[in-house]
């Protein structure tokens, strides 16, 4: 690899963090009110967004030359703009926006890109997944790690960018897929805490129900 190269390889890490930290840490608001039918809303917010990311990822520019991949990060960043706003809406959508934390947000965007590297995040405990909240310092740290990922599979599709008409389509359909898939996360995510309270909620009902039907018996006698 060539000095220059390594060099906008370390820039490119260093923006991908920098765009990642500031879209963690800023979460989107949701226009979304909860809906009574999240899983049918939530599909359709997942499609939509799917094709939006997909069309400004089929319409990126990128200037002939390894540096000139530096100047699509900021178009690349409005693709997890789209997504982060997604898994906001959907969170909406069942109700839990306040439940939208750092941690859940990284979860729902990276799950199924960077797998190995928030396992640590988040605990499975029956059907309901416990997302562990992070310091500023680990949650930087954790980021840092997805940016150098993200990053180095960017350089790897740079020479399929370069060929406008193969580019454009492969790399629409992939950020159509990545959208896709992080709309399926947050579902699921928050499809799970939105059973988990209506459980409660029905155990509760017939707590209340067995109280008065014995306080009933109770005046009858």
């Amino acid at each position: 690899m060539s000095e220059e190269t390594e060099k906008t390889k370390n820039k490119l890490k260093e923006k991908a963090t920098s765009i990642l930290f500031d879209l963690i840490t800023n979460i989107p608001d949701s226009l979304y009110a909860e809906n009574q039918e999240p899983e049918k809303r939530a599909g359709a917010l997942i499609q939509q967004a799917a094709f939006k990311a997909s069309a400004v990822s089929a319409t990126l520019s990128i200037p002939a030359g390894i540096t000139g991949i530096l100047t699509a990060i900021p178009d690349i960043a409005a693709i997890w703009r789209i997504q982060a706003q997604l898994v906001a809406d959907i969170a909406a959508t069942y109700g839990k926006l306040a439940l939208l934390s750092r941690e859940a947000m990284v979860w729902c965007l990276f799950r199924h890109s960077a797998a190995q590297l928030i396992r640590d995040i988040a605990v499975r405990t029956g059907s309901r997944i416990v997302v562990q909240k992070l310091s500023t310092t680990a949650l930087r740290t954790l980021l840092q790690k997805i940016g150098i990922k993200i990053s180095s599979k960017f350089l790897s599709k740079s020479l399929l960018r370069a060929i406008p008409i193969v580019g454009a389509v492969g790399n629409g359909a992939y950020t159509y897929y990545d959208t896709y898939e992080v709309g399926k996360t947050a579902t699921a995510y928050f499809k799970a805490l939105a059973d988990q309270d209506n459980k409660v909620e029905i155990v509760d009902a017939e707590t209340a129900e067995t109280d008065n039907n014995k306080n009933s018996g109770s005046e009858a006698k």
